[in-house]
């Protein structure tokens, strides 16, 4: 037997609920069916301070959540000594609960780039790996002849969406790599998500850039490098750090704290090669076409 509408019905279903809903879930476990009983719901639901309509019977329960932050006590030098696969850690600074995207175009070493973070850094701190790129055979290869071998002071796992899900508040999570196939609007959505679940943790996630550019200067075909990640620019709306990498070369795009106050790191370029092994080699800053 359907429980009479009366507005403390209403206030106690809303109460656990959150975010959004529609009118009609209250139809069904309320047991409204009758026209009247309708629109008494919606005078009812046009009441309640904490609840926003959105139109078409969809509505949003407001979130008045908003903890205050200490920042008075908050120490400026309570940084992560992460170190980078390019010496980045001497030009920024990655403080608890940062985003890194290191976006890079098809076969340009983002796995790499990866894996030799993991091994700079696994002896000191916490490291969980999620992995959607590779198969455990390849895996152990590439970790092999990086020196990396069993048995390995980090963790391992395989997932392939909804990381803000799993990724762990105070540790450091390496993403390879974050792919929302071609529904790119949801990337951002997907990036403040993970970084919403941190705390001290930082998160390294690896993206997939589109191919070059092909211009003509002069007549002459040339490959524009991209420096976004397929999502464009709301893959960097929170990002501490963004890697980018294509055509053997690396370039810090955007630098949000920088380390030393007479270098200016945006833009900042290193060239590479890679060994026949895979992994990077001659590692030298770049100058536009001189390299140091």
């Amino acid at each position: 037997m359907a429980r009479p509408l009366t507005q403390s019905v209403v206030e106690q279903w809303v109460s656990l609920v959150k975010g959004n809903f529609n009118a009609r879930e209250i139809w069904v476990e309320v047991g409204i069916e009758s026209k009247e009983g309708k629109h008494h719901l919606r005078t009812i639901l046009s009441r309640l301070d904490n609840v926003e309509s959105l139109g078409y019977g969809n509505y949003r329960k407001k979130d008045a959540d908003a903890p205050e932050i200490d920042w008075q006590n908050a120490d400026p030098g309570n940084i992560v000594p992460l170190k980078f696969p390019f010496g980045e850690h001497e030009y920024a600074i990655i403080y608890p609960k940062s985003i890194v995207i290191v976006a890079g175009s098809k076969n340009a070493g983002k796995t790499e780039y990866l894996y030799e973070f993991i091994k700079l850094n696994m002896s000191s701190f916490d490291i969980d790996l999620f992995n959607s790129e590779t198969g455990p055979e390849q895996m152990r290869e590439r970790f092999n002849s990086l020196g990396i071998i069993p048995p390995v002071p980090f963790h391992t796992y395989e997932r392939y969406d909804n990381f803000a899900d799993v990724v762990h508040p105070d540790h450091i999570s390496v993403i390879d790599y974050l792919d929302m196939n071609s529904e790119f609007y949801l990337v951002g959505v997907e990036i403040d998500r993970i970084f919403r679940n941190l705390k001290r943790g930082v998160a390294v996630i690896g993206m997939q850039k589109p191919p070059p550019s092909v211009v003509f200067v002069k007549g002459v075909k040339t490959l524009v490098e991209r420096d976004l990640a397929y999502g464009g620019g709301v893959t960097e709306k929170r990002a501490a750090l963004y890697i980018t990498m294509g055509s053997n070369k690396l370039k810090l795009h955007r630098v949000k704290t920088p380390k030393k106050s007479n270098i200016a790191p945006q833009n900042m370029t290193f060239k590479f090669d890679f060994s026949d092994e895979g992994h990077f080699i001659n590692k030298r800053r770049s100058y536009g076409e001189e390299s140091e």
